[in-house]
């Protein structure tokens, strides 16, 4: 603990990391104020614009919602081009500066995070909601429910039960990798803290009632053994195949999957309708809460899914270059596991968690969380340099191989031409 301390004081930056579990709002202003910093340095320093697919999107959607704005003359949806202009000053901050804070020690802050969000549970259940103070406090600590009634679930201090689930889900990620690296290292402390560890993250998943929730981790726990050996995964892959249908009934919440997949299919089909009324534009995140409510009399903040909640947020062009982004984003994957060494640690910390952000973003709209889209886009942050570095690489790879194979070939030709006398010093050139 003492040692954790130090290194806080060390660098400040992790105190950033820190506040955004243990006081998210504070977490939030802390990382607003060093986007505002690099935004001013970016004006007043005329720095080059970046080029990079993250920053080109982000800047697309704000200014779409610049140009809904325009259309539909609602000017409080300018909080939303504020929004993601902060989100993009986040973003730049951890691209232009990675010595602030290392990829492992950011995967260890989201571990421990997650440990805090399910133990912190109980703990801020004993703060009372029946006076201004005690509201104030829980909005402090994150314990606050946000979009989110029914029965009790687990959230800790992250406002809402799914948005705690995808930072588990993040935690649990990182902590897969983190298990295989010491595995192959035979690290034993290390060992021993992640399986002490797995069962609370585990644990934790389960508690928020999550469905996807629970599907994703299973997956993360058989690419865990896909990782660490084809021999055990085979029938660990065979095993879960056969007990599928316990499986669901274990699963949160199975006896309403029905029901809750149907109350789906409407707010998508209704997403679908407001993107078709804002094709262009969308209706920015603000607008669409709005505009659902005038459609159908009912108050839902988002589409449920990453994909709808961009096409009717910030139009079609953004939608097209998102659906770009991913195509970009596989193909670079895909090429850091055929490149990589099976026990290379980012590869495959990227390969364990950026899937997590699609396959969660079906099924709901986590990143509407600032304190999750944080966590986000800290991650890109080192996914971008990280593909920078790799086609550096595969392009240097790629030059040295073609002027060994000229060399080999020239070589080869010498060897193929006939040999010419020499005139010797002892016979005349006749």
């Amino acid at each position: 603990m003492m040692y954790a301390l130090n290194k806080v004081k060390q660098n400040p930056f992790l105190a950033g990391f820190v506040l955004l579990y243990v006081l998210p709002p504070v977490g939030m202003a802390w990382f607003v104020y060093f986007a505002a910093q690099e935004l001013r340095n970016q004006y007043a320093k005329r720095n080059s614009l970046p080029t990079d697919l993250i920053s080109i999107l982000l800047a697309l959607m704000a200014m779409a919602s610049i140009g809904s704005v325009l259309v539909t003359w609602q000017i409080t949806d300018l909080f939303s081009t504020l929004i993601l202009a902060g989100y993009l000053g986040i973003y730049l901050f951890w691209l232009r500066h990675p010595e602030y804070l290392q990829i492992r020690q950011f995967a260890w802050i989201s571990i421990f995070g997650g440990v805090y969000i399910v133990l912190s549970e109980r703990v801020l259940n004993f703060i009372p909601y029946d006076n201004l103070f005690g509201k104030a406090v829980s909005f402090m600590t994150g314990h606050f429910l946000f979009g989110y009634r029914g029965m009790p679930r687990l959230f800790g201090s992250a406002f809402n039960p799914n948005y705690a689930c995808y930072l588990l889900i993040l935690a649990a990620a990182f902590l897969s990798v983190e298990l295989l690296q010491a595995i192959q290292k035979k690290n034993k402390q290390l060992i021993v803290l992640s399986l002490l560890i797995f069962p609370v993250l585990d644990f934790g998943i389960y508690q928020t009632g999550s469905r996807a929730g629970f599907a994703i981790l299973i997956l993360i726990h058989l690419l865990f053994f896909y990782k660490l050996s084809i021999k055990l995964f085979i029938p660990v892959a065979l095993f879960t195949m056969a007990s599928a249908p316990i499986l669901y009934q274990w699963m949160p919440r199975s006896s309403d999957t029905e029901a809750s997949m149907a109350k789906r299919l409407e707010i998508w089909g209704n997403s679908l309708k407001i993107f078709q009324e804002n094709p262009f534009f969308g209706t920015t995140t603000f607008g669409f809460g709005r505009d659902y409510l005038a459609m159908n009399g009912e108050a839902i903040p988002h589409a449920h899914d990453l994909f709808l909640s961009i096409l009717s947020s910030s139009g079609i062009f953004c939608g097209g270059f998102f659906i770009a982004v991913i195509a970009v984003s596989t193909v670079h994957l895909f090429k850091a596991q055929r490149i990589s060494a099976r026990t290379n640690y980012l590869s495959n910390l990227f390969l364990f968690s950026l899937p997590t952000i699609i396959l969660y973003g079906i099924m709901d709209f986590t990143l509407s969380s600032p304190q999750v889209m944080i966590m986000v886009l800290v991650l890109l942050s080192y996914w971008t340099r990280y593909t920078v570095r790799m086609n550096h690489f595969t392009h240097l790879h790629r030059s040295m191989r073609q002027l060994l194979e000229q060399k080999s070939r020239f070589h080869q030709k010498q060897r193929n031409e006939p040999v010419i006398l020499q005139q010797s010093k002892n016979f005349p050139g006749r």
